[in-house]
């Protein structure tokens, strides 16, 4: 007697559909996480450049204003620190501005030709001399 084999067409579309599904729930957190340590990383990073202050300002009791080239380091020490790509975009007075670049490696996705998901995330912040007292 011979034996015949047969597959049901709707289960044989359904496996690839329930591996994409699975990829896009999967990759689609692992994206997600991928922001948030993005964007945390940005505002880490922008709250360190903000603290590096021009002293010589402070002294003189003058409103603050951000040494370009310590915050452009501290920035860069904290995004380092984190294992982050980025750095500061600008610094203009008291305000630091910081963007961060993260990549994500799929797991699922890389079957259908998707092997990394790159995200991006900006910061700012602004150095003050106490709380209630900023200045425009």
């Amino acid at each position: 007697m011979r034996e015949r084999g047969e597959v049901n067409i709707l289960a044989a579309g359904m496996v690839p559909a329930l591996i994409i599904a699975i990829g896009l729930v999967v990759d689609g957190g692992g994206r997600l996480h991928a922001e948030d340590e993005a964007e945390y990383a940005a505002d880490q990073a922008a709250r360190a450049a903000a603290q590096q202050i021009r002293i010589d300002r402070a002294q003189l009791g003058l409103s603050p204003e951000v040494d370009p080239a310590r915050a452009t380091q501290a920035a860069a020490d904290t995004l380092g620190a984190l294992g982050v790509r980025g750095g500061v975009t600008a610094v203009n007075g008291a305000t630091v501005n910081v963007a961060t670049q993260v990549t994500y490696e799929t797991t699922f996705l890389t079957l259908i030709g998707i092997s990394s998901l790159d995200v991006s995330a900006d910061a700012e912040a602004r150095a003050v001399r106490g709380i209630g007292q900023e200045e425009p």
